[in-house]
């Protein structure tokens, strides 16, 4: 089943649905699927490893459900951006590992497990008092966090590291415990169109910095750096405003390509998978909407017809389908335009950087199926 999970996923990804060119054109993908076949087994092993400590309450046959059910979007979503480029099978699965972790501990605190937001605080530097009965378990997940440090150690240049670990810690697993309150206090709100308003930039902000694109973007990145060292060190990238705003654009994108691929789950309706979180689709007020579209950049010639959208897609189940893909068209060709607009002394400088974000937007695109589509049957 993950043979034929991550076949179609690398098939999907690579036809490059969004640009028509983010891979090269002699991307074998016989020879790719081979290359992340084997870092699939590795990438399986060595996340149980890390997460079977904290995970004393569960079986093996559980754990291995887990690693399971993480490794094909986890690999065919890391490593095969590379389409061959890099022969560096112990760095990508590296990358592998430390995505999977953070997936891992999402996924986790998706699942009621209110200990991982405070073993998530924990990781990020923050000082958290722990009762008792959380000590032990918090720890153990800790400890079995401090594993996506290890891994970015080991595939990213001294100089890179602290740029691609701020990436996992800060924006996508202290802003996903920030989202995941307000979610909770979503749900206790009597007023819920109040919440909405008053809390509007709030979640929109965690809902974009938490989408995750540059923890995959200046990852694989580093990688190639260790390769070529002529390529601008990540420092550069980050304080290059041009390019911020690009990566606020792709983790907007990501993020709704995302919520419509998880929005049954996000509003509780498969308990198996995560409980419930705010998400735009379900929650598509028009305080929330516009406070989006600003982090966005969406042009405001575009906002009434998106936000018109997303309307119809919450209240109207007929045309839900048309709906989100319109949603999706809008927001995929709007970054399009981004990169386009991109001026040509930057698209040459760091055209490396540009075409990982556009394969990171092919998985976006691919993405917008869902987790539970992506896990089984694609």
């Amino acid at each position: 089943m993950q043979t034929d999970v991550l076949t179609t996923l690398l098939k999907a990804t690579w036809q490059s649905p969004v640009f028509g060119d983010s891979f090269p054109g002699n991307a074998s993908s016989e020879v790719v699927a081979s290359m992340v076949g084997g870092l699939m087994r590795g990438f399986s092993a060595d996340l149980y490893d890390f997460i079977r400590p904290a995970l004393v309450d569960l079986s093996d046959e559980q754990v291995h459900a887990i690693v399971a059910q993480i490794a094909p979007k986890t690999v065919s979503f890391c490593p095969a951006l590379t389409a061959g480029e890099l022969d560096d099978a112990e760095r990508l699965q590296a990358v592998a590992v430390a995505i999977g972790l953070m997936y891992w501990a999402d996924q986790t605190m998706d699942r009621g497990d209110a200990t991982m937001g405070q073993a998530i605080r924990i990781f990020g530097g923050q000082n958290v008092a722990l009762h008792e009965a959380q000590q032990k378990r918090a720890m153990l997940q800790v400890t079995a966090l401090r594993g996506i440090a290890t891994k970015i150690a080991s595939f990213a240049l001294p100089e890179d590291a602290p740029f691609v670990l701020d990436c996992f810690d800060r924006q996508v697993l202290l802003n996903e415990v920030n989202l995941d309150q307000l979610s909770s206090q979503y749900q206790d709100a009597a007023d819920k169109a109040a919440f909405l308003t008053t809390h509007a930039a709030k979640v929109a902000h965690y809902m974009v910095e938490d989408a995750g694109f540059p923890s995959v973007a200046s990852s694989l990145y580093a990688i190639y750096r260790q390769h070529n060292a002529k390529l601008p060190p990540l420092q550069e990238i980050y304080a290059t405003p041009e390019l911020m705003t690009l990566l606020q654009v792709c983790n907007a994108v990501v993020r709704v390509a995302d919520e419509l691929g998880d929005w049954e789950t996000d509003a509780g309706l498969h308990p198996e998978w995560g409980g419930f979180c705010l998400n735009l689709f379900n929650q598509a007020d028009p305080a929330l909407l516009q406070a989006f579209f600003a982090k966005a950049y969406l042009p405001h010639r575009l906002q009434a017809s998106t936000q018109k959208a997303f309307m119809h897609f919450k209240d109207n189940p007929a045309v839900r389908a048309e709906s989100g893909e319109k949603i999706m068209t809008i927001f995929f060709a709007h970054v399009k335009q981004a990169i386009r607009d991109m001026p040509l002394s930057l698209q040459s400088r760091y055209a490396l950087y540009i075409t990982l974000c556009k394969r990171v937007l092919e998985i976006g695109y691919v993405n917008r199926i869902g987790d539970i589509a992506l896990a089984t049957n694609v």
